[in-house]
C-alpha cells in the first residue's frame, strides 16, 4: 500500500511538471543513468560518473524444522538456526567512457550494520535459551560494461547491451549454508538489454535482463529477471526522474519492487547531478560529467544551379 501511494505521488508529480512546463527545455546531455536503472545511452569516451546511495535491509527468520550443520569440520547435527540481519547496504559505483560507444563500471557494496546467525542449544544440554552466535560479512564488489548497439534517431530508440559480474558475501536469507563459522560466498552475473527514445517532452526508458547467482542455484531459484521502466520529464535545467525496478541485486542482495523518485540538474552541457529516494527507503546520488561524442551531420543539400 505504501509504494502504491508513492506511486500515485510521482505520477501526480509527472503531471503537474508536463501541464506547467509545454515548452520544457532539452537536457544538457543524454541521461546515463536514471535513479537505479542503466539507459541505453554512453557517456562518451572520456566521460566519467560516480554513483553511491544508501539502501536498508532487514529479515528476523528461524528455519521451520533443524537443518544439519556443519560442527569443526568433523560432523554435522541437526540444530534450530536463526538468521538476524538489519543493515544498510552502501553501493559504490564509478562507470568510465572507454569509447564513443563502451562504457566499463567497477565499484563494490558495503554493509553498516550486523547480521547473525545462531545455533540455538549449541551444546545439547537441553538449554533454549542458549544460543551459538556467528556474525557474518555482507559485501561484494562488481565489473561490468556497457554497449550502444543503436544511435537514436527519429524513427528508431537508442539500444544498448550490458553484462555485470559480481562477487563477495551475500546474506544466507534462505538459510542454506552449512558452515555457519564462515560468511557466506557468492558469483552472480546479470545481462541486460536496455533501450531509450525521447519524446522531447519526455524520456522513455526500459530494461530487461537475467540476474543469476550461486545463491540462486542453491536454492532452487535459478535467476531473477529485472524488468526496469523509467522516465525523466526536463524543464528549466532540471529534470523529474521517476523509475520503477523489479530487481535490482546490492552484494547479493535483492531489493524487489523499488521505485525510486528524484530530481536530475544541469551543472553545465555536460555536467549533471542526480538525487533520489526510494520506496524502501534510502536515497542515490550520482554525478555525471560527459565525454566526447561523435556527431553525425546531415550531407549538405543540393541547391538548384542559379544565373544570379
Amino acid at each position: 500500500m505504501q509504494r502504491l501511494f508513492l506511486l500515485i505521488i510521482l505520477t501526480a508529480l509527472i503531471c503537474i511538471f508536463v501541464s506547467i512546463t509545454p515548452d520544457a527545455q532539452a537536457r544538457g546531455m543524454d541521461p546515463v543513468n536514471l535513479n537505479l536503472i542503466p539507459t541505453a545511452e554512453t557517456l562518451g569516451k572520456g566521460g566519467y560518473s560516480f554513483t553511491t546511495g544508501m539502501y536498508p535491509y532487514s529479515i528476523d527468520k528461524k528455519t521451520p524444522q533443524p537443518m544439519s550443520i556443519d560442527i569443526g569440520g568433523f560432523f554435522k547435527e541437526a540444530h534450530e538456526v536463526k538468521l538476524k540481519s538489519d543493515i544498510w547496504l552502501i553501493p559504490v559505483r564509478i562507470t568510465y567512457g572507454i569509447s564513443d560507444q563502451l562504457d566499463f563500471t567497477f565499484g563494490g557494496t558495503y554493509s553498516m550494520g550486523d547480521t547473525e546467525k545462531s545455533i540455538t542449544d549449541y551444546y545439547e544440554i537441553g538449554d533454549k535459551t542458549k544460543e551459538r552466535v556467528y556474525s557474518q560479512i555482507v559485501m561484494g564488489g562488481m565489473m561490468g560494461m556497457k554497449y550502444n548497439i543503436q544511435k537514436p534517431s527519429v524513427n528508431m530508440p537508442a539500444l544498448a547491451f550490458g553484462g555485470e559480474l559480481h562477487a563477495g558475501y551475500t546474506v544466507d536469507d534462505e538459510l542454506v549454508d552449512e558452515t555457519l563459522e564462515n560468511s557466506f560466498p557468492f558469483v552472480a552475473m546479470q545481462v541486460y538489454m536496455s533501450g531509450s527514445y525521447d519524446f522531447n517532452i519526455v524520456n522513455v526508458h526500459g530494461g530487461l535482463g537475467m540476474f543469476v547467482s550461486s545463491k540462486s542455484i542453491q536454492t532452487n531459484r535459478r535467476f531473477e529477471v529485472p524488468f526496469q521502466l523509467g522516465a525523466e520529464i526536463p524543464f528549466d535545467g532540471f529534470a523529474a526522474v521517476v523509475d520503477f525496478t523489479a530487481f535490482s541485486a546490492f552484494s547479493g542482495v535483492g531489493l524487489k519492487s523499488v521505485i525510486s523518485g528524484g530530481l536530475r540538474y544541469d551543472i553545465s552541457s555536460r555536467t549533471t547531478l542526480n538525487a533520489s529516494f526510494a520506496s524502501v527507503g534510502g536515497f542515490t546520488l550520482s554525478l555525471t560529467v560527459g565525454g566526447k561524442k561523435l556527431e553525425t551531420t546531415a550531407p549538405p543539400t543540393r541547391s538548384a544551379p542559379s544565373l544570379f
